[in-house]
């Protein structure tokens, strides 16, 4: 029997820019977060978007704070106050506001010879974007159909967004859910969204991608995929000693899901590569 564990991240879930660096490339905050080729510009040649974790709660309808704090576009207010409301959400819609912008932007980088992909935001993220989630937590245990109606509307559209993100020419996909972890929403309910929302995302996005796109979780999206034995972990020998992040690019088209460390763990050099295999 697999044992429940948490990853220890020590990385912020912000990125957002800072005002010398926007204005270093004849940008301003909060204006240069809304366009896509002012996105690019500011991202650089190689770069994980968008900037903040909220893309997603905004494309719902969240109410979000702009300014020219170096924390990024963040949560202004709540928008949902209990669960029902969830039902109330329209899909994501990749073709709409700021998400669609980013996804321009991850196409301009590309064309112009860069490596731009994106990293999608889970349920709990997005929740936090739009609630106090220990109201929804509340509501959650209360009505856990309303929950898997609102996880089955977002499978749908972060697929959605996943193969829009491929086909402007991203190799690999990265996913976190960190407020979804085992130390936020104990074993229960992170038992919970593993298997009735990540799986059935990997699933769907395992059959509708192409076999050369690598999926990367969070590390505290993998440990609670394997603990709770939805997916085993195996090994990839690779050609030579390289940074990580060059051995998950090295890894397309080998594997499909990835997960063994943060993806800001660029520096750590690696000869093998753990990749998870899902149990269907």
């Amino acid at each position: 029997m697999a044992k429940l564990m948490d990853f220890k991240c020590k990385y912020a879930e912000y990125s957002g820019m800072s005002q010398e660096l926007a204005a270093a490339k004849g940008l301003s905050l909060p204006e240069c977060y809304m366009h896509a080729e002012q996105i690019a510009a500011l991202s650089g040649s190689d770069v994980v978007l968008p900037f903040d974790p909220v893309l997603e709660a905004e494309n719902l309808g969240a109410k979000i704070k702009f300014d020219a704090s170096s924390l990024g576009p963040r949560k202004e207010e709540d928008i949902v106050s209990k669960i029902d409301q969830l039902k109330e959400l329209p899909a994501l819609d990749v073709n709409k506001g700021r998400l669609a912008e980013t996804l321009k932007a991850v196409k301009l980088i590309n064309e112009n010879g860069g490596n731009a992909t994106v990293e999608m935001h889970g349920p709990i993220t997005i929740i936090n974007g739009l609630a106090d989630i220990m109201k929804i937590l509340m509501g959650w245990r209360k009505h856990p159909e309303i929950m898997d109606e609102f996880f089955s509307l977002l499978i749908g559209g972060l697929t959605d967004y996943a193969l829009a993100a491929r086909a402007a020419g991203a190799n690999i996909i990265y996913y976190t859910d960190s407020p979804g972890s085992l130390n936020i929403l104990g074993p229960k309910y992170a038992k919970q969204v593993t298997e009735n929302f990540t799986l059935p995302l990997l699933l769907a996005l395992d059959e509708k991608l192409d076999r050369d796109c690598v999926i990367h979780l969070c590390p505290k999206t993998s440990f609670l995929l394997a603990g709770c034995e939805k997916a085993e972990w195996k090994k990839l020998q690779l050609d030579s000693v390289m940074p990580y992040r060059e051995a998950c690019e090295a890894a397309c088209g080998k594997v499909r899901i990835l997960g063994q460390r943060c993806r800001k763990d660029d520096q750590i050099q690696v000869k093998v590569i753990n990749y998870l295999e899902l149990m269907k």
